[in-house]
């Protein structure tokens, strides 16, 4: 889930592979399980799960398709996928594959479903090019369904790790084409407008409210395990502690301790 394509974020999750996976259960997890219960794989369907990650939404999904369909995740976040297939072996799901790939090159079989879990923004520079290429992998009728942040969600905590940051490197920019793109879907209107200029039909969004606990002692690791870490890339050792130090410091001052981790999700049919 949250990951990685062109734009370069898997080292980045993979470098931090031990907080991402801390935060699944509160975190990752219900926001993954909660988007395949919107998408709602039948058995015996297909599905594609587009930066899957660490298999937040793919693996609830292979235990919805049953031993008759198929689920593929596709990262390109290495260790990620290898702590998917891990857990989808204690699982014992035989009917999942987890493939290390750009997924705007990707190509295979159609799906009955292809889902995005905070995946979509990620696929720079274009980001609804890319999206439509992944539609041609539907079958006729089969239904594409994108996670987002819902407006202001993570703000206080990014807002934090962001002032902290720039302490430092006033120069840093504030915004980024993936900042950008997910912010053009970050309401119902903006997602359901989106996924009509798609050419989707019968399109349904859903909010999905999540408060997650930031206690001080796993501050610093929602930074490490989130798209948040992309703010640190480049800092020296001794930078970083800085701006460890003063962001713990600015949620403290901001009496910021928990994270508003809301979502939309939305979905269509292809006609």
């Amino acid at each position: 889930m949250v990951s990685t394509q062109p734009s370069g974020f898997g080292p980045v999750f993979d470098a931090t592979r031990p907080h991402f996976v801390r935060w699944t259960p509160s975190l990752w997890g219900p926001l993954g399980t909660a988007t395949t219960d919107f998408s709602d794989p039948r058995p015996g369907e297909r599905l594609l799960d587009v930066c899957c990650g660490a298999g937040s939404s793919a693996l609830p999904a292979a235990v919805r398709v049953g031993p008759t369909g198929k689920v593929v995740g596709v990262d390109l976040a290495a260790a990620l996928l290898d702590h998917a297939r891990t857990v989808a072996a204690e699982q014992g799901l035989t009917n999942i594959e987890f493939v290390e790939a750009d997924v705007t090159q990707f190509s295979d079989e159609p799906f009955d479903v292809v889902q995005s879990v905070f995946g979509v923004f990620f696929l720079q520079p274009d980001m609804n090019r890319a999206v439509s290429r992944l539609l041609d992998l539907l079958r006729p009728g089969g239904r594409f369904a994108a996670t987002v942040w819902a407006q202001d969600s993570i703000a206080e905590v990014a807002g934090a790790i962001f002032d902290a940051v720039r302490e430092l490197r006033p120069d840093m920019p504030a915004t980024s084409p993936t900042t950008e793109s997910a912010k053009g879907l970050d309401n119902e209107e903006k997602l359901r407008a989106w996924l009509e200029s798609l050419g989707l039909n019968d399109i349904e969004v859903r909010e999905i409210p999540l408060r997650v606990p930031l206690p001080t002692e796993d501050a610093w690791s929602f930074v490490l395990g989130t798209g948040l870490y992309a703010r640190i890339l480049g800092l020296s050792d001794d930078e970083r502690e800085r701006t460890r130090t003063r962001y713990l410091e600015l949620l403290a001052e901001r009496g910021i301790t928990e994270v508003k981790a809301d979502a939309l999700v939305g979905m269509g049919r292809r006609a």
